[in-house]
C-alpha cells in the first residue's frame, strides 16, 4: 500500500545491458549483444539474490555499441563493445570477484580497456 512501509531485499549490484537503439543492431553494423548468455551465467552463476539483471532499452552513449552498466555496493563501472560470450565471461568474473572481496574496485585484465567515463566528475572534467 502506499506510504506504508515496504521491505526491499537489498542487493549487492545491478548489472544494466543495453539492448536499445544502437547496441545489437545488427542492421546498422554494431555487434549483436550476447543477450542469452548473460541471461545464461546470472542464473548458472547462482547470484540472483545478490546482484540483479536488468536488460534495459537504451543506456545513453551511443558512441560506444553493446554498453554495460554495473552498479556494485553504489559504485558504478560503465563498459562497452561487450560483444562475445568471452567478454560476458569477464564480466561475471569481475562481478564474482567484487563479491568475494565484498568490495568495489575498478576492473582488471582484458575489462579494464573497456572501462569508460560517462558523467563529469571532479578531476574528468
Amino acid at each position: 500500500m502506499k506510504g506504508d512501509p515496504q521491505n526491499v531485499r537489498r542487493m549487492e549490484g545491478h548489472l544494466f545491458v543495453c539492448k536499445g537503439c544502437c547496441c545489437g543492431n545488427v542492421e546498422t553494423g554494431h555487434p549483436a549483444v550476447p543477450l542469452e548468455r548473460f541471461k545464461q551465467e546470472w542464473k548458472e552463476r547462482g547470484i540472483r539474490k545478490r546482484v540483479h539483471l536488468t536488460i534495459s532499452g537504451c543506456l545513453g552513449p551511443c558512441e560506444v555499441a553493446n554498453v554495460v552498466l554495473l552498479v556494485f555496493q553504489g559504485a558504478a563501472v560503465w563498459l562497452h563493445s561487450i560483444n562475445s560470450d568471452s567478454d560476458v565471461l569477464d564480466v561475471y568474473d569481475y562481478i564474482g570477484e567484487l563479491m568475494d572481496q565484498r568490495r568495489f574496485q575498478p576492473p582488471t585484465g582484458p575489462l579494464a580497456a573497456k572501462v569508460f567515463e560517462r558523467f563529469i566528475t571532479e578531476g574528468n572534467s
